[in-house]
């Protein structure tokens, strides 16, 4: 039997706890890793989370010409977005959708053909649907659909599975207060609200603060004279979770001021995220487009926005308050924002391997209540935008918004599951065919042609990890 002496042992914790913190590929230090596709790619996944169920129909309105619009008109009043006239709705190429009138950032970036939408979209599952934030969240994080499955993301399943690099300094990230449950489970993610949090502050003095004088020795010092000539797999472990740290401590990812921040970041080609509207989604953002620009091996990012739970006062663009367009122009700023930045670097074009997929876990009802807001639905709008997306398109089978075409006689009914949309991103840009793993009880997938790149054949991947079992 291998003995571990105290020296050993406590090398072992720390390696594990700071390569689970920093995204170090831990589990590759403890068991082979199973075979994985040799097709994975560099490209980053950045899943947008719109928390409290978007309303679909707001965001994305039948327009004048639109054989829709009547019915919706029938059922919407006080949310109504207009078809004509003040706070009507924008026109959208090769469609007769419009989409919200301060969603113009995203308007541009369809016709110019960076966006799409998929409409009827959903957690495409049987009867009784679950119309429960907390459960619908769930489910969709996890990846089972309408089903239920063991606490490991659907994203932590593709980092697994996916080919990683043994060693990249920071494979994934959660921006936000606490992990997406899409990244539970996993060795690779780190969680932070900012860039800024990227830290391994854990010491009684500052973790880079070398005090000769008064006989004081950093957290950085320490750690590196312990994992100095390391030569075990642990050790190495180790010296690559402190090269990782050591990248981006010199990195201020605050935005550029000559006087306070002369070595902030500057977005390219323009791009404002507009920090004071869009106040910690703008922020995060822009985080998210420094990362990518560092090289620092993204490949999957979450971030939030929430405040979709729109029961009471949801409002239209033709009020002097509309919450509903608040929301909606921070969206689309956010993201317009963000493409512009990474599109126009003079480092190249970052977008052409970005791709953003924006989620809610269901939409809301086709008939607005009597407190001028709309209520728990079913299907949705999914929006994709990137330098490899198609484009220019509404993808989807439209069910329709009559009495006799409604789901369950109330909701936009779903005709494309999710797991569909995010399937061809892992399999033409992630490189990953390994989706019957990643979406387990998921089956029948077939492209829709949202996403340039090479279909493969789904995979269920290794059988040995088919129980939900991880190697990590």
């Amino acid at each position: 039997m291998t003995r571990f002496d105290r020296r050993d042992f406590l090398k072992g914790c720390c390696a594990t706890a700071v390569a689970a913190g920093s995204g170090s590929r831990a589990y590759a230090y403890f068991a082979p890793p199973p075979l994985l596709p040799a097709t994975a790619t560099n490209d980053t996944l950045v899943v947008v989370f719109l928390r409290g169920a978007m309303d679909g129909l707001s965001f994305l309105p039948p327009g004048p010409n639109s054989p829709y619009r009547a019915d919706y008109e029938i059922n919407r009043t006080n949310t109504r977005v207009p078809s004509t006239g003040a706070g009507a709705g924008l026109a959208l190429n090769n469609t007769t959708w419009t989409l919200h009138p301060r969603a113009t950032g995203l308007q541009s970036l369809y016709n110019a053909g960076h966006a799409a939408f998929v409409v009827a979209a959903g957690q495409l599952q049987p009867n009784p649907v679950v119309r429960s934030h907390f459960e619908a969240q769930s489910n969709l994080e996890f990846g089972f659909g309408g089903g239920t499955g063991s606490n490991i993301g659907w994203l932590t399943r593709h980092l697994a599975s996916g080919g990683l690099p043994a060693n990249v300094p920071l494979p994934a990230t959660s921006l936000g207060s606490i992990t997406a449950s899409s990244l539970l489970g996993s060795t690779d993610a780190i969680t932070m609200n900012s860039g800024s949090d990227f830290r391994l502050d854990t010491f009684h003095w500052s973790w880079q603060n070398d005090d000769p004088t008064n006989n004081l020795v950093g957290g950085v010092s320490r750690m590196n004279n312990l994992w100095s000539g390391a030569t075990t797999q642990l050790e190495l472990a180790g010296a690559d979770t402190l090269n990782s740290l050591a990248l981006l401590r010199p990195v201020d990812f605050n935005p550029y001021d000559a006087a306070n921040h002369p070595n902030g970041y500057q977005p390219s080609g323009g791009a404002n995220y507009n920090i004071a509207y869009n106040g910690g989604f703008g922020s995060q953002l822009r985080n998210i487009a420094q990362m990518i620009k560092l090289n620092l091996g993204l490949r999957a990012v979450t971030i939030d926005l929430g405040n979709w739970d729109t029961h009471v006062g949801q409002g239209n663009p033709t009020q002097s308050y509309d919450w509903f367009g608040n929301q909606a122009q921070s969206l689309s700023d956010g993201l317009s924002a963000f493409y512009t930045d990474l599109s126009s670097d003079a480092a190249g074009n970052f977008m052409q391997h970005v791709n953003v997929v924006v989620v809610s876990e269901f939409g809301r009802r086709v008939l607005e209540n009597s407190d001028g807001g709309t209520d728990h639905g079913y299907g949705n709008v999914i929006t994709v935008l990137g330098g490899s997306v198609n484009g220019g398109t509404v993808y989807g089978a439209y069910p329709g918004l009559a009495n006799d075409e409604l789901f369950e006689g109330n909701d936009v009914g779903v005709t494309t599951d999710y797991r569909q949309v995010l399937s061809e991103a892992l399999i033409r840009r992630m490189g990953n065919p390994n989706i019957y793993y990643v979406f387990q009880n998921y089956s029948g997938y077939t492209p829709l042609g949202i996403f340039q790149g090479t279909d493969q054949p789904p995979s269920n991947f290794d059988s040995i990890f088919a129980s939900g079992f991880e190697s990590s």
